[in-house]
């Protein structure tokens, strides 16, 4: 029977082509038949079986020339002797060459079983580009068409800038001079790098900013020009050592280093709601709910830190991410009507927005850019609420988010000189009464000389817990915890607790440490997820430093490869899919090879029209083509710049 293997891409229409062996020029050359080769000055290719064809012409590539090698009789006898060792390692490794700085190509292969289709067509011009102008920069958006992603090109005086793809149907271009008209074409691109014909627009970068929609916003503002005094004006929650804050862009910028947790920002001042018309108005610049992240506006009804998956009484959630824009509350909050999400375009990896939630009495009204794309018949059951500003990244992605501006309306509120200490317990884990404590502690330093102090701690909830049994640990004495917001707490959700330190822990008379420092739990597990000192002071203090922020993601990323696999109807399918959604810039790539068990098995080029940037291609091996039995199948993306090695993933699958 003959075996076969199919590979498929997002294309409509396909024709097979058959290649029953490799292309001359890519059999494998032995270490004899080099040998002899070297003897008669045969031009050979000394590249490996790994079909890249950086010797190619393309996208104006130099041409390299086929070698043409002399060499002494005592080399070619070592290159004899050596034969087996050459061969070992050429079936055992397949390693592609060293990358040189050339344009790579990807030829496309099969063996003799396999079907390789053809693509017929092109990607659709985009449609609807729209430039927005603003300081410095231009934003750039159209209407998606489902293609694989898009190239964009800039030029002024009919003199190129740049050149970029993305994914994403919006981007902006930084970097821009003011006063300048630019000249933007905006390209679809298919998954096998074909191009369309291009979208074009005309802009010039604004010279001032509007500065329009920050003028309800009296009771606090912050554009984090100065991010020393951060700590003043808000506390930014975030798992130790995954969350950081530094400045860049003009704003304030977050680091989500771990690529799991959410950093969120709480205003010490509450917002006060007006008694008619609109309530009260909430805004923020950011770039955090692009693709793969999350923006959440809280409105609580005490100074929590976070609110978890489960809302905390009288707690109403704005959630803005790629599903759109939703307004949740606890079930004790009140509805007043029905609630909507409206339609979105995709936004841009790197692409500030400004959201807005508009409070009235018969619901929420949530705006991007001035547009409404949410609402929830939801009543706010307090005049007064802290406010929190959450930002989360991709799922398992390192990540930066940019925060231009954020604040509220109402009547301004002084904010009391205060600043704070991070603290690390002996254990996260909280401890039973009378189980012994690790012998670590905390310095009383701080406490020395302030007008009060609070021990804060937001702490997920394991299985029983009974908050009314959480108590703080400082050295000999033990004080009985609070929550910001009373109520039941569910296992995996999060609740702040906190405690009034006495006055005799704040004089200069007192032990130097206060060790050990762990929270006690009477009734039930727990886990404290951050902890802090927050202390008040009599006059001003200095503004906090931040630590450096650890090095930003690049910029321009090749696409992540993701392989899955399943079997169907005793065929094996490889879904591969090179994914470049979360990356501002894709670097293009040249494409992708696949490999069963050591041995290539297709080669599919991305590059017709240009640099690739990925897309989803699925691999079909036919009934009986793969025995049965465990097999590792290598998935190679070759990047187009030669400099720039390729990347690889391995998938074991199982036949049964």
């Amino acid at each position: 029977m003959k075996r076969s293997t199919v590979i498929a891409a997002d294309v409509s229409v396909t024709r097979p082509q058959r290649c029953e062996n490799p292309p001359l020029p890519y059999r494998r050359t032995t270490p004899q038949l080099f040998t002899l080769a070297l003897l008669a000055e045969i031009p050979i290719s000394t590249r490996q079986r790994s079909y890249l064809r950086a010797d190619r012409p393309a996208y104006h590539a130099r041409m390299v020339p086929p070698k043409r090698l002399l060499v002494p009789l005592g080399a070619i006898l070592l290159l004899v002797s050596a034969g087996v060792a050459l061969r070992e390692v050429q079936q055992t490794q397949n390693t592609p060459p060293a990358p040189n700085s050339e344009i790579r190509r990807v030829d496309r292969f099969t063996n003799r079983n396999v079907l390789v289709p053809q693509p017929i067509g092109g990607p659709a011009t985009p449609a609807d580009l729209r430039l927005t102008s603003e300081v410095g920069a231009l934003r750039a958006d159209w209407t998606d068409a489902g293609a694989s992603g898009y190239e964009v090109t800039w030029r002024h005086g009919g003199v190129l800038d740049h050149t970029l793809l993305t994914i994403q149907p919006e981007v902006r271009l930084d970097g821009l001079r003011t006063g300048v008209s630019y000249s933007i074409e905006v390209r679809a691109v298919d998954a096998y790098g074909k191009r369309s014909n291009p979208a074009t627009a005309t802009g010039t970068p604004a010279a001032a900013p509007d500065n329009s929609w920050k003028k309800p916003l009296t009771g606090l503002f912050d554009d984090f020009s100065d991010v020393s005094t951060l700590t003043s004006r808000w506390h930014l929650s975030g798992y130790q050592g995954c969350v950081d804050a530094g400045s860049g862009g003009g704003g304030l910028v977050i680091g989500l280093e771990c690529g799991t947790d959410q950093a969120v920002l709480r205003a010490r001042s509450r917002i006060e709601l007006a008694s008619n018309g609109e309530l009260g108005r909430i805004a923020v610049v950011t770039d955090a709910a692009g693709p793969g992240g999350q923006l959440t506006v809280d409105l609580s009804p005490g100074p929590v830190d976070r609110v978890g998956p489960s809302l905390p009484p009288g707690t109403v959630q704005i959630v803005v991410d790629d599903q759109g824009a939703r307004v949740l509350a606890a079930d004790d909050v009140p509805r007043v009507g029905q609630s909507r999400s409206d339609p979105v375009p995709p936004r841009g990896v790197g692409v500030p927005h400004r959201f807005e939630i508009a409070l009235r009495s018969d619901g929420i009204t949530v705006l991007q850019d001035g547009r409404e794309i949410g609402f929830g018949g939801i009543a706010l059951p307090a005049r007064s609420t802290t406010v929190l500003f959450g930002f989360q990244g991709p799922a398992g992605l390192k990540s930066r988010v940019f925060v231009g501006g954020a604040g509220f309306s109402g009547s301004p509120t002084p904010v009391d000189s205060v600043s704070e200490v991070s603290l690390v317990p002996a254990t996260l884990r909280a401890l039973a009464p009378g189980e012994g404590a690790p012998g670590i502690g905390i310095s009383r330093k701080p406490l020395v000389g302030t007008v009060s102090a609070r021990y804060v701690a937001t702490v997920r909830a394991g299985d029983g817990l009974d908050v009314g049994g959480l108590a703080v640990q400082l050295g000999d004495t033990t004080y009985p915890l609070a929550q910001a917001v009373p109520g039941p707490v569910p296992a995996d959700s999060v609740t702040t607790v906190y405690a009034d330190l006495p006055p005799p822990l704040l004089g200069l008379g007192g032990p130097d440490q206060l060790s050990p420092y762990v929270l006690r739990s009477a009734r039930g597990e727990a886990t404290i997820v951050e902890s802090y000192l927050e202390l008040h002071h009599s006059g001003p203090v200095p503004p906090a430093a931040l630590a450096p922020l650890q090095p930003a993601p690049a910029d321009v990323q090749l696409p992540r490869v993701v392989v899955t696999s399943s079997e169907d109807g005793g065929r094996v399918v490889l879904n591969i899919t090179l994914d470049g959604r979360y990356t501002k810039e894709v670097a293009g790539i040249a494409g992708f090879e696949v490999w069963q068990d050591g041995k290539l098995v297709c080669g599919q080029p991305t590059d017709t029209g240009g640099p690739g940037l990925g897309g989803r291609y699925t691999v079909i091996f036919s009934a009986g083509s793969v025995a049965r039995g465990q097999h590792t199948f290598d998935v190679r993306q070759y990047p187009a710049d030669a400099g720039k090695l390729p990347t690889s993933v391995l998938k074991d699958v199982t036949v049964t």
